[in-house]
């Protein structure tokens, strides 16, 4: 059975959908309905991600049955390397090459050094902190429906992140999911800037961690009295955002800064209020 096949068989064995399993990878929709329809093989380098999104393992990704059926394991305590050793030296020797050939493939892209995953944190070649956003919730079109995206934020209601920079715990308030969505420099965006901004929602937690450059301004609106009674801070913080050919696949990451708003509220509390300015870096994009 082919590499493809297997992924199919084992979705409809999970009941789990193509866009489910975009959704944990990152990979695209078209991208995956064409393993199918043009019966090719996924590239190496997103096996170990769609192994671990279909809760499976490399070798029995890789591997054909009659390859495996006389491996036998006498413990329950033999890790995972040696389990695949035991299989790849059990196999046959078409089986191997294959094996080899995917591992080759898989080293050269590992070498760029991005990670797999929906929300993550790298360090660039400057030494500066980028949030990687897989997660795609919501897709590019003429405009965000940013009632969806507030919904999504609500979730964040309550919870509380630490800004690796400054030690500072800060706060995800009620007020945060609407101010998000709906303020005025929401309004004015457009196009890429627009689209990062609606996806940077999945990764809230990740881009306070990163943020940097503390900056303080005294309140000045009477409106915000309690709410930024000892008044507000700002940091900077910055996110890629994959970028698809034509055909779907993944080539690279356009990377993206803000202003984070913090308000210091008469609760003594720092509060997310929103992320300013989003802006697409003109320095040279993440390599995939």
């Amino acid at each position: 059975m082919n590499i493809y096949e297997k992924i199919f068989a084992r979705l409809e064995e999970l009941h789990m959908s193509q866009i489910e399993l975009s959704r944990r990878t990152g990979i695209a929709t078209s991208t995956i309905s064409d393993w199918r329809k043009k019966e090719i093989n996924p590239q190496a380098d997103k096996l170990v991600i769609i192994c671990k999104a279909l809760d499976m393992s490399l070798v029995n990704l890789l591997c054909d049955e009659e390859d495996k059926k006389n491996t036998i394991f006498t413990t329950n305590h033999v890790n995972e390397e040696q389990i695949i050793l035991d299989h790849i030296d059990n196999s046959s020797v078409a089986t191997k090459k294959r094996i080899i050939s995917y591992l080759e493939q898989w080293m050269l892209k590992s070498s760029i050094n991005i990670p797999t995953g929906n929300v993550f944190i790298i360090t660039d070649a400057e030494g500066k902190k980028v949030v990687v956003v897989n997660d795609l919730r919501f897709k590019r079109s003429k405009r965000v429906d940013w009632n969806t995206v507030e919904e999504y934020l609500k979730e964040y209601i309550g919870e509380c992140t630490e800004i690796l920079d400054t030690n500072e715990m800060v706060y995800i308030g009620s007020d945060f999911p609407d101010e998000y969505s709906h303020s005025k420099d929401t309004k004015v965006l457009r196009g890429p800037n627009e689209y990062a901004k609606s996806n940077a929602s999945v990764a809230i937690k990740e881009l306070i961690q990163i943020a940097t450059n503390k900056a303080f301004s005294e309140n000045h609106k009477d409106k915000h009295n309690s709410k930024a009674k000892y008044g507000w801070y700002r940091y900077d913080t910055r996110f890629a955002i994959p970028k698809y050919d034509n055909t779907g696949e993944l080539v690279g990451y356009n990377i993206f800064k803000g202003r984070l708003v913090i308000r210091h509220a008469q609760d003594g509390k720092l509060y997310l209020y929103d992320i300013l300015r989003i802006k697409k870096e003109t320095s040279k994009p993440l390599e995939s």
